[in-house]
């Protein structure tokens, strides 16, 4: 018979979640090698980990609710499946519970909640604690779980000894086996010097919100940095958050301030807005591969090392405008037509002849130009600070008339949800060192910027409201692309200045606001854990001296690499590992989820270590 032993979640949000059910699914289908008893650490204690129950409901996810489920099916997990359960949409829908005229606000009251629908944050969180009681409620019997409410401060393994992790309030866990799932540990920030004037006149990160915001006065100036979704989740609470409304008149979006607002300028390093997301009418994906396919991407990884550029990104250029050209027949000629279409584009893949295909067609019908979808910063107009607002506003205002039309509706939209379509075709390029060196750090540090902002920027709704408090003139885009910030200690305020339009421009704020929470990094973690394990040689960089990756190394099995190599009693899953693995911050989905891949096989390598003698 096995042995007993005990295995230690540090971190309980949706992947030490997944974790813990793939446990106790596999102990419930009589796998061998079971532990016999669990020890959950976590200072919340309920499954929601970064998604709060207490948030404001008008914080929303960016992933459609009938996308979001954690329970694994067979295409993650094969025949390993545990009791099925419900989607967040089918659990929000069995709670009766309805979305308000406001669009955000969860409810008794309003219409029906669509599977396309993006809901508040805090249901996501509400429903990741349901799911945690109901698979601590399925424990079989023999498995013993313990839930330790305090932070795992420190920890130590060996082969002989197990795992010992030390918690807050002082006391120690030991186990054999520990999986980290701490996910968005939060980075320290850089020690304050002669140089950090303005320190209190600065927010460098703005979560949680809107509490961290509460420093900004009304009418004051606040200049934020980001285009992204962190930005406009800055933007509701510190309009909607204050009591201002969105109304419509006559069919137009109008904007009632409640007087409690700031002044907000807004800014980027590229000074490129993200794109909207599109209405969708289902939730499957509309055009699937036929270029960049898993396939394609294993045939480039059994070549060796991989060239982004030369390898991967001419497919992603032509999987655009496949996508592009499967639309417009779908729109203009029927669904049958682009059936067909689309066998004969995946014929002409198989015999090499795709790219020759896609370029009749762009003479018979017209195409695009994927590159300038992918980047579109040489539109950008820089003459001076009018121009360069009015071509902001108008690129908003022409992506969301994409928007509104939908990915069945817009072939630019079908175009560019391509890229979101081989994002996880990626993730099997990147991870265990896919990506030659300096490849890798030409991914991280430009494509996967361009990615997000063509493919993961805010709900459309948002951007309207921009547009709408624009329009009202609570928010500016005076500066142009990459502005230069400096503090006047003699005036205590920020002095900005434009560094790219022709003719420059200035403008002063109260306060600077990042506009973006950044990813975890290892060697500068606020987490107690990570900087112990990082001091003492556990943990170590995944790529020393990059200016793109600060992730933890871990290896093919998502062991940590430490000094001394990898530790097989420990696993790493999350955000920390962004770089020797790739999009790290989905939560899992109905279908095939890499989330639920990767708790399964690491769960599965542990039950293989323990299991005995076969009878």
């Amino acid at each position: 018979m096995p042995s007993e032993y005990a295995v230690a979640i540090v971190g309980l949000g949706s992947r030490g979640c997944s974790v813990f059910e793939r446990i106790v699914a596999l102990a419930r289908l009589g796998v061998p090698g079971a532990p016999t008893r669990v020890e959950i650490i976590d200072p919340l204690s309920g499954g929601q980990g970064l998604h709060g129950t207490d948030q404001p409901d008008y914080l929303l996810l960016n992933t459609l609710c009938g996308e979001i489920s954690m329970y694994p099916d067979e295409e993650s997990v094969g025949s390993y499946c545990g009791p099925v359960g419900p989607d967040l949409h089918s659990w929000v829908t069995d709670r009766g519970l309805r979305l308000a005229e406001d669009g955000h606000t969860l409810g008794p009251a309003g219409r029906p909640v669509r599977p396309t629908d993006f809901l508040p944050r805090r249901v996501l969180g509400e429903y990741l604690r349901w799911f945690f009681e109901q698979v601590r409620g399925g424990v079989p019997d023999g498995m013993r779980v313990t839930v330790h409410r305090s932070a795992a401060v420190d920890l130590d393994s060996d082969q002989r000894g197990g795992v010992t992790i030390t918690l807050a309030d002082g006391s120690h866990v030991r186990t054999d086996y520990a999986f980290l799932t701490i996910g968005h540990t939060g980075n320290e920030p850089p020690p304050e010097g002669a140089g950090d004037a303005g320190a209190d006149r600065r927010i460098t990160d703005p979560y949680p919100l809107p509490r961290r915001l509460d420093v900004i006065g009304a009418g004051e100036t606040v200049a934020v940095a980001g285009f992204g979704l962190s930005a406009m989740d800055v933007i509701a609470s510190l309009t909607v958050g204050r009591g201002g409304r969105f109304e419509r008149q006559g069919g137009a979006l109008r904007y009632r301030p409640s007087g409690a607002e700031p002044r907000i300028l807004l800014y980027s390093r590229s000074g490129v807005p993200f794109r909207a997301r599109p209405d969708r009418a289902e939730i499957a994906t509309a055009f699937p591969p036929i270029a960049l396919t898993r396939a394609a991407v294993r045939r480039l990884r059994d070549a060796g090392p991989i060239d982004f550029d030369r390898a991967i990104l001419p497919l992603l250029m032509i999987e655009m405008r496949v996508a592009y050209h499967r639309c417009r027949t779908l729109l203009r000629d029927g669904p049958d037509a682009q059936e067909q279409l689309a066998a004969g584009l995946a014929e002409a893949a198989g015999d090499g002849k795709l790219v020759a295909a896609v370029d009749s067609l762009d003479r018979l019908h017209g195409g695009i130009d994927p590159a300038e979808l992918w980047d579109g910063s040489a539109a950008v107009r820089m003459e001076d600070s009018d121009s360069y607002q009015r071509w902001l506003l108008a690129t908003i205002r022409a992506d969301l008339d994409e928007a509104d039309r939908g990915v069945l509706g817009s072939p630019v939209k079908a175009a560019l949800e391509a890229i979101r379509d081989v994002r996880d075709f990626l993730r099997d390029a990147v991870a265990a060192q896919g990506l030659a060196p300096g490849s890798r750090e030409h991914f991280f540090g430009q494509v996967v910027p361009l990615m997000n902002r063509a493919v993961v920027g805010p709900q459309k709704d948002r951007h309207h409201e921009l547009v709408t408090l624009a329009e009202a003139g609570l928010i500016r885009f005076p500066l142009g692309p990459a502005p230069r910030a400096a503090f006047n200690p003699g005036a205590g305020r920020w002095e900005l200045t434009s560094t790219r339009l022709a003719t420059v421009h200035r403008e002063h704020a109260d306060w600077l606001c990042a506009g973006s929470s950044p990813w975890p990094t290892v060697h500068s973690s606020a987490s107690p854990l990570v900087r112990s394990l990082y001091r003492r040689g556990r943990l170590r960089r995944h790529a020393p001296g990059s200016a793109a990756v600060h992730a933890a190394d871990v290896d093919a099995s998502l062991h940590p690499v430490g000094e001394d190599g990898s530790d097989p009693r420990l696993w790493l899953i999350g955000p920390l590992c962004e770089g020797p693995t790739f999009y790290n911050h989905l939560i899992p989905t109905p279908g095939y989820s890499r989330a639920f891949v990767d708790a399964h096989r690491c769960v599965a390598e542990m039950f293989h270590k323990q299991k005995g003698p076969q009878s």
